[in-house]
């Protein structure tokens, strides 16, 4: 053997004379191939110039000095050029490039070809330098995933799995604008799949809430081409039980259904395009059941209230709960913001309280950090909801009406009518009545009267009459009970109909 397997470099030969020469030659072809370093690879031309030492990759098609050596290595050695043909396995640095190859026996290839599994690194940098926090590290313009498809050994599927420790931890994806978060998909502290944004990576609002339980989506915010709903009933005035004409109203006082004077009372009148005049404090209280129903929240404790009117003439400063703000004038839908307390767990005060006159109309009241257009009710299902709070007894025919239920003489002094409710209330009502006087014959303006169908004719009394409800009431119906002070005329057991005056107020009230 006269050279070694694996970087042929020549041996001595026993007996062998000028020893030092193939001696040299051994230590010359160890310095150019050990720690392989080369200036470039696929140089087809040899440089004019060359420095002692220098080392190139040839490549293919080579020409002058370096043609006929394709892919081998080329030394510059004494003023000439010696050639090493490469053997798998040999690795070697371009310094051009700053890149590792290895020769696989046939071509020289990056040494990434060569990776095939990379286990437990501590980090991973593309493009960047990755750190403690961001152990892996990319500085792009694009990412591609593609399926492995069925003919390359794969399914043709593609899933990222993400997984988190615990619910109460943080799985999303972070959207930023330099470097300060501006959306988030994902789960975040919860179990919830949500989607939130931010306008300064500090405050953040949830836009979709997807419960895990049941995939019911719910939209804190709203969409903006779809309102949400009112919290507030009759925010159009345009309901009035009661025959309220406008004007003053004192405090505790109702006027058009659901509201009802403010502390220190108010002046508030409605024209006929349902603008609303207002000074003073106006109150509704908004019941808790009625908003879970519209919401699906438990309760509006913690809950972002956005109230708003269209076209207020001046500031109007408002309570909400136990926020107070003020709407700006202007024209189109004008509003505020606030966020209830933990603690208002109960039904939510709404106050509208200018201290000078000031014009608008359609009140609203959503759950949100801002308003939505306003959609009115239709006129009976508004009037339904009013009902659950306040409704006339029921009466039939014309003027004297007739309360729409037989009544019946059940003794000497009383005559009670049991009632059904046409709409059942909120709770069990109270009776609303203004007094009337007893008449022994057809009443009128503020009177009331029997006509015993028994022993045909009007019942007649000379005393005091009384109006009560026997109890205990339920949310659907009452009995209506009229007392006198002394005995009425005619025996007991005797049944017919009671007959008002048009000024008569006979009404169930369950108001907040």
């Amino acid at each position: 053997m006269s050279t070694t397997p694996h970087l042929a470099l020549p041996l001595l030969a026993a007996a062998q004379a000028q020893k030092h020469v193939t001696h040299n030659e051994a230590l010359a072809a160890l310095d150019a191939l050990v720690h392989l370093s080369v200036k470039e690879r696929g140089r087809t031309v040899p440089p004019a110039t060359p420095d002692e030492g220098d080392r190139y990759l040839v490549g293919s098609g080579a020409t002058g000095a370096f043609s006929g050596h394709d892919a081998v290595i080329a030394l510059f050695d004494l003023g000439a050029w010696r050639f090493f043909t490469p053997r798998a396995g040999w690795r070697a640095y371009v310094e051009a490039e700053e890149a590792l190859i290895a020769f696989d026996g046939s071509q020289w290839r990056d040494i990434g070809h060569f990776c095939r599994i990379i286990d437990n690194l501590d980090r991973l940098g593309l493009g960047t330098t990755p750190d403690d926090l961001n152990r892996l590290s990319a500085k792009l313009n694009a990412a591609l995933f593609a399926a492995l498809g069925t003919d390359e050994g794969g399914s043709g599927d593609l899933r990222f799995v993400l997984n988190k420790a615990g619910t109460g931890n943080v799985l999303s994806q972070l959207y930023q604008r330099g470097f300060s978060g501006r959306a988030e998909t994902g789960l975040v502290g919860r179990d919830d799949f949500s989607i939130r944004v931010s306008a300064d990576g500090s405050q953040w609002s949830d836009a979709l809430v997807i419960d895990h339980a049941t995939g019911v989506g719910h939209f804190p915010q709203g969409l903006a081409n779809l309102p949400r709903a009112n919290l507030l009933i009759n925010a159009a005035f345009r309901v009035n039980q009661r025959g309220f004409a406008g004007g003053a109203l004192a405090e505790g006082a109702y006027g058009f259904d659901r509201w009802k004077g403010g502390p220190g009372g108010c002046a508030i009148d409605r024209a006929e395009d349902g603008v609303v005049t207002l000074t003073g404090a106006l109150d509704q209280v908004v019941d808790a059941e009625h908003a879970a129903a519209l919401t699906g929240l438990s309760h509006l404790a913690g809950a972002t209230l956005t109230l708003s009117v269209q076209d207020p003439s001046g500031p109007l400063p408002v309570v909400i709960g136990s926020q107070a703000a003020t709407i700006p004038a202007g024209s189109g839908r004008r509003s505020v913001t606030v966020t209830l307390g933990p603690e208002e767990t109960g039904h939510v005060l709404v106050r509208l309280a200018p201290s000078d006159p000031c014009s608008f109309k359609h009140v609203k009241l959503e759950v949100g950090a801002y308003a939505t257009p306003w959609v009115g009710e239709a006129p009976d299902i508004e009037e339904l909801r009013c009902r659950r709070y306040y409704q006339p007894l029921p009466l039939s025919g014309s003027s004297p009406g007739i309360l729409a239920s037989l009544a019946q003489k059940t003794s000497m002094t009383t005559i009670d009518a049991p009632l059904q409710l046409p709409v059942p209330m909120r709770a069990d009502p109270v009776l609303v009545t203004s007094n009337p006087a007893w008449a022994n014959a057809a009443p009128a303006d503020n009177q009331i009267a029997f006509f015993n169908n028994s022993v045909p004719g009007w019942l007649v009394i000379s005393g005091a009459l009384t109006l009560t409800t026997v109890l205990p009431p339920s949310p659907s119906a009452l009995v209506l009970r009229c007392r006198a002070s002394s005995l009425f005329s005619a025996a007991t057991g005797g049944i017919g109909y009671l007959h008002v005056g048009d000024a008569v107020v006979l009404a169930a009230q369950a108001e907040l």
